[in-house]
């Protein structure tokens, strides 16, 4: 069975499938609903997890184990299987096919993927899941949905954000997800009973007491190299995963290297401005940007993002936030 990111809360209030395919890049919602699908697995019973994340030279008859033989704690368990930067190859589609035909009750499997392409959805293995299990594909917010997605979250800390307040973060954010939350829950801490209207809105968004990812993604891409370091200090103080500090940047550099791609051949910025909506005080930092950097540089500058995003993920060692700090070095 096949349903959305709002259909899946609601599947979950019911009933707990034995097998879950998350696919998508949206990390926010993606994080949302692994957490919310743990937290109900926990509450039914399976309350130890574990998470197979296959490399190049991965024993795929290590899951056939693990799916197979009982916990070692006489536990119910979910076992994730993070595919994300991995493909299942015959053995491994072997083995969840079979799988499918007999899924045990003791485990709740979910396997982590991108996107679903033409090539998964007609492989067999794929097939025989989708049968039995369910299948969440997690697109990304649009535009004109942004609004009522932060009146639903802004639910969830038992706040009524006004129409009119929705608009007006939705306009400030651009689509980053990342930016919203954070300020959802900048002003859930404000503890306030009112509905959330326009001017709470507007003392969040120009509280400069706590620096968020969208505020580091603007320095960063304007240039500013001294305020960028501080910043990203600020971030690692508060907590701030470095997941979602490199979703923003390399959210902000794949649209950077549209925009110069498009520029060098002969786009005015004006209209690129206006064809991707790009909200008018970002419009002088990425201008800059594009003054300085080609899209080849900014092809790089990914390149380097995915050096990091290797290291998060333990395929390689070293420091994370130094790199990022290296990171803010290159974009000056």
């Amino acid at each position: 069975m096949k349903l959305t990111y709002l259909q899946f809360e609601t599947h979950l209030a019911k009933n707990l499938a034995p097998i879950y395919i998350i696919s998508g890049d949206e990390l926010l919602l993606k994080h949302d609903a692994l957490t919310l699908l743990r937290k109900t697995a926990k509450q039914a019973g399976f309350s130890e997890r574990m998470r197979i994340t296959p490399d190049a030279g991965f024993d795929w008859n290590q899951l056939y184990t693990e799916l197979y033989s009982p916990s070692l704690l006489a536990e119910k368990r979910v076992i994730e299987l993070d595919c994300r930067d991995s493909t299942l190859n015959k053995t491994a589609g072997a083995i969840l096919q079979e799988y499918a035909e007999r899924p045990s009750s003791d485990n709740v499997l979910v396997i982590d993927i991108a996107k679903i392409d033409d090539k998964i959805a007609k492989s067999a293995w794929y097939k025989a899941l989708e049968k039995i299990g369910i299948v969440v594909a997690i697109w990304p917010i649009t535009r004109d949905q942004l609004p009522q997605w932060i009146i639903n979250r802004a639910k969830k800390y038992k706040l009524m954000m006004q129409q009119d307040a929705a608009n007006l973060l939705a306009d400030f954010v651009e689509g980053n997800l990342v930016a919203a939350a954070q300020a959802i829950e900048k002003i859930y801490l404000l503890k306030t009973q009112a509905p959330i209207d326009i001017n709470i809105v507007q003392t969040v968004l120009t509280d400069e007491s706590r620096f968020n990812i969208f505020d580091f993604l603007e320095s960063l891409i304007g240039g500013d190299k001294t305020r960028s370091l501080h910043m990203l200090a600020n971030l690692k103080e508060d907590g701030t995963e470095p997941v979602l500090i490199l979703w923003g940047i390399t959210r902000e550099l794949r649209l950077l290297a549209d925009l110069a791609a498009k520029i060098k051949n002969g786009a005015a910025y004006q209209d690129l401005f206006q064809q991707y909506r790009i909200f008018a005080r970002r419009q002088l930092a990425l201008k800059r940007f594009l003054t300085r950097f080609s899209a080849n540089d900014c092809f790089q500058f990914l390149a380097h993002s995915a050096h990091i995003d290797r290291m998060i993920k333990g395929g390689i060692s070293g420091n994370v936030w130094e790199q990022l700090e290296l990171f803010c070095l290159r974009l000056r």
